[in-house]
């Protein structure tokens, strides 16, 4: 057929039609989408290619034209043979699979360039490919719009005709032989094992050795009966097309797939004490999305290998034919499937490694140093512990007053002084940590220029901790990436409004190659702080090499302190306008990076490795999940998850009058989660900040489960000052602990509501492993249960007990048990040994 009668023929047409259908949606998006999240090439304020390379001009230059490739090629194969309703089903699903193709060809390509030592090109193929199906959710909807302009294009014109032919099973065979060999490793990268692993509890249905064998015998037998249904259905319309086919079938049993997973989810239960929550949604989205993803991947290998098999082994490969020689062949591939199919629950995908174990050593007085600890338990996170073998709970709160907010009054203060007060009353409600914010902006206030001024400050700050027995989290804080975004002046339409600036990276670092000031719903989906931020994860003018090149400056400096618990590497990283290969893959390039310069300075100076603290991106904060940096992004062992559970308090579900994830919820997926990458939970943020007789309530059930997890966290926030962003202008106080009255300036101690569950009972360190505790209803009848190995190097158990009363103890396993009256409470110790419990009421 020429092509001036291909086009014209019903093929041709819905070709056509599917091309113009997306370039108008592609379109549509690029001037009515404020996020840039939604469209598939841009975003209103933000440009088709903007400059800064791959990273940049790939979404236009090469997930467009694989979009537009990936959904008419399809249609133009088999919509001459197929009667419209079917063309409608076939282009839908060739543009759901098309979006997915896109997102991983897009999301290969802009990272490229940052592949080396700290991104493999391995690993950044799989998770572009893994992840690929959650940017397909969107062709979902617009497929619908594609279907329809495809068939109304067949009815426009003559309808071609063709005739059965018999039903090619080849798809099929070829869709059994590549999932198998998949199931044994590769697969996992779909679910656990993968960066949305942790959303996957209880029974899973999937061909993945991962899901157990029952979920994997399952998860084969549905996924290629839905393709089979799909081949049966189309094949014997559409002989010869065996490529087409089986990939159009693996997308619709990959999408069946994830709704079953979907509809299997709500049987894993809720966690103990769980609020109402809509989790539901977030797992349905999870589940289609990686079907989805792992459909369109299957599809594509089978497809290429049927259409090679078809070019160099016609014969041979031809089937069904009535020759025995044939069925003698057909049954060699299909015992060739079956032991695949047998090996790979047994080859199953090799776990991560955890942190090592290390040797207790004696103590030597003063605060000894952290380190990670192997979990416990399958499936368990690791452990915070210290170089004398107790576990230790860091308990504490944020500290924001040496963060560079952006001043919107400079003659209000946006902070108040730090004091030796501060850390007294801290240690008064027992606390043993706090997480102390840093600025760029001030660390680094020009490029290639550290300021010893501002690191003393932060030296000072650490060392008054110390002053009281507290650890330091150093937090490298940014909130929707700086104060130098701010435009109060901007013109903003269509429901946005300006950039009002906040805190974090330096003036000169700020990069938004001209977008729009203007944000839609949050903060940071405003396209001059997506850009900002896509801008350090591809390390554009060398802004990531300077970020990097200042943690290596606070490293060194804090090399040897053992108060200083670790580094929390980047506060609620921005998802730019490509999540998650934007801040999932490329957050995790980053922050594998900063870890690295970290050790080597710390090496450098004599000293030893701190606990490296890592957060998912801001839509953690949130949502309640995230397409995470994926599992093994670092080689380091000493990591901690940090994530900012704000679940029933600040996320954006709450606008909505939703609850996506209670609290109960996030803080044990985030514990799923913690596991998933070998490291310590730690909530880094978390809070409210309501009234405190209306939110009392939600602390509570916060602290029974951080209790039952046996994690710690820190609150947010200590104080702060009346000009900080967070306060609004006409406010008269400030601040949601300890509150400052704006008029007069007045402090205002810690509302009882919040200060009860916060300061509640619970063992600072204790030896060996803590198996259960419970701190009661006002946070003062304590009970713990642990236990110690044979002879600890350390067996002094050291317990917080709040309140002027004395406590009255009960312990077995525990010699010399005492307490010891302290500000604010009081310190139970005692030696522990074997199995042993501590009461206190």
């Amino acid at each position: 057929m020429t092509p001036r009668r291909i086009w014209a023929a019903p093929q041709g047409r819905a070709a056509v039609a599917v091309v113009a259908v997306l370039l108008a949606v592609v379109a549509a998006g690029a001037v009515t989408d404020p996020s840039g999240l939604l469209a598939p090439v841009g975003g209103r304020g933000l440009p088709l290619a903007g400059t800064g390379g791959a990273y940049r001009w790939s979404p236009l230059l090469v997930g467009l034209p694989v979009l537009l490739a990936g959904a008419a090629v399809p249609v133009l194969l088999v919509a001459g043979r197929l009667p419209p309703r079917w063309v409608f089903a076939a282009a839908w699903v060739a543009t759901v699979g098309a979006g997915a193709w896109a997102s991983a060809a897009s999301g290969v390509v802009a990272a490229v360039p940052m592949m080396g030592a700290h991104l493999p090109a391995g690993l950044a193929l799989r998770y572009a490919v893994s992840t690929s199906g959650f940017a397909a959710l969107k062709y979902l909807a617009v497929g619908v719009l594609v279907g329809a302009g495809a068939a109304l294009a067949v009815r426009a014109g003559p309808a071609a005709r063709a005739e059965d032919g018999p039903v090619d099973g080849r798809p099929v065979v070829v869709v059994f032989a590549v999932a198998a060999l998949a199931a044994a490793g590769p697969a996992a990268h779909w679910w656990r094992g993968g960066p949305v692993g942790y959303a996957f509890a209880g029974f899973l249905v999937a061909p993945t050795a991962a899901a157990g064998v029952p979920g994997f015998l399952l998860g084969m037998a549905v996924f290629l009966a839905g393709v089979a249904a799909v081949v049966r259905v189309l094949a014997r319309r559409l002989p010869g097309a065996g490529g087409v086919v089986g990939w159009l079938a693996c997308v619709v049993a990959g999408a069946g797939l994830g709704v079953i997973d979907a509809a299997v989810a709500p049987l894993a239960g809720d966690p103990p004490g769980a609020g109402p929550d809509t989790w539901w949604v977030a797992t349905a989205v999870v589940a289609v999305a990686t079907g989805i993803s792992y459909g369109a991947a299957v599809g594509l290998t089978a497809a290429v290998v049927v259409v090679v098999l078809d070019r160099l082994a016609p014969r041979w490969w031809a089937l069904p034919l009535p020759r025995p020689g044939t069925r003698v062949r057909l049954g060699a591939l299909v015992a060739a499937g079956a032991l695949l199919l047998a090996l790979a629950p047994v080859l199953g995908v090799t776990a991560r490694p955890g942190p090592p174990a290390v040797a207790a050593v004696a103590g030597t007085g003063g605060m000894p140093r952290l380190v990670v600890r192997p979990a416990p338990g399958r499936g368990e996170p690791a452990t915070i512990a210290d170089v004398t073998g107790r576990q230790v709970i860091l308990r504490g709160v944020n500290v924001n007053q040496l963060i560079d907010y952006h001043l919107r009054d400079p003659a209000v203060p946006a902070t108040q002084p730090l004091t030796d007060d501060d850390f007294a009353q801290m240690a008064a409600m027992g606390f043993t940590v706090v997480r102390l914010g840093m600025s760029w902006s001030r660390l680094e206030p020009a490029r290639g220029r550290f300021d010893e001024s501002y690191l003393r400050e932060i030296q000072a700050a650490v060392a008054g901790a110390k002053a009281h027995g507290i650890y330091t989290v150093l937090d490298m804080h940014q909130d929707a990436w700086g104060n130098a975004l701010a435009r109060p002046a901007q013109r903003c339409g269509g429901g946005t409004t300006p950039t009002t600036g906040w805190d974090g990276a330096p003036a000169w670092a700020t990069v938004t190659d001209g977008t729009a000031h203007c944000q839609f719903l949050a903060r940071d989906l405003a396209p001059a702080v997506a850009t900002a931020f896509g801008n350090l994860y591809t390390d554009r003018d060398g802004i990531q090499t300077e970020l990097v090149r200042t943690w290596a400056f606070v490293a060194r400096a804090f090399a040897g302190e053992p108060a200083v618990a670790g580094y929390d590497l980047l506060n609620e990283p921005g998802i730019d306008t490509a999540p998650p290969v934007s801040s999932g893959l490329l957050l995790g390039r980053f922050y594998d990076a900063a870890i690295t310069a970290i050790r080597a300075a710390e090496r450098a100076a004599g000293g030893f490795a701190h606990l490296a603290f890592f957060q998912p991106s801001v839509l953690w904060s949130g949502l309640g999940f995230d397409v995470a940096p994926p599992p093994g992004f670092t080689a380091d062992r000493q990591l901690v998850f940090a994530p900012h559970p704000y679940s029933e308090s600040i996320s954006m579900d709450q606008s909505l009058g939703l609850t996506l994830a209670s609290i109960e919820r996030n803080l044990t997926v985030s514990a799923r989660a913690a596991a998933a990458y070998s490291a310590a939970l730690w909530a880094g943020e978390w809070g409210w900040f309501g009234e405190p007789a209306v939110d009392g309530g939600k602390l509570w059930r916060f602290a029974a489960v951080q209790d039952r997890l046996g994690a710690g966290g820190a609150f947010w926030v200590w104080r702060q000052g009346c000009g900080s962003p967070e306060t609004g202008a006409d406010a008269a106080t400030s601040g949601n602990l300890v509150a400052v009255d704006c008029r007069t300036g007045a402090s205002i101690p810690p509302p009882v509501p919040f200060a009860e569950p916060l300061s509640r009972a619970y063992p600072r360190a204790l030896p060996g492993r803590l198996e259960s505790l419970t701190a009661g209803p006002h946070g003062t009848d304590l009970r713990v249960t642990a236990t110690a190995p044979p002879g600890p190097a350390n067996c002094q158990v050291d317990i917080w007990f709040p309140g002027g009363t004395a406590p009255r103890l009960r312990t077995t396993g525990v010699s010399d048990a005492s307490a010891e009256q302290v500000p604010g409470g009081w310190r139970i110790t005692g030696c522990a040994s074997g199995a042993y419990t501590v009461t206190a009421s």
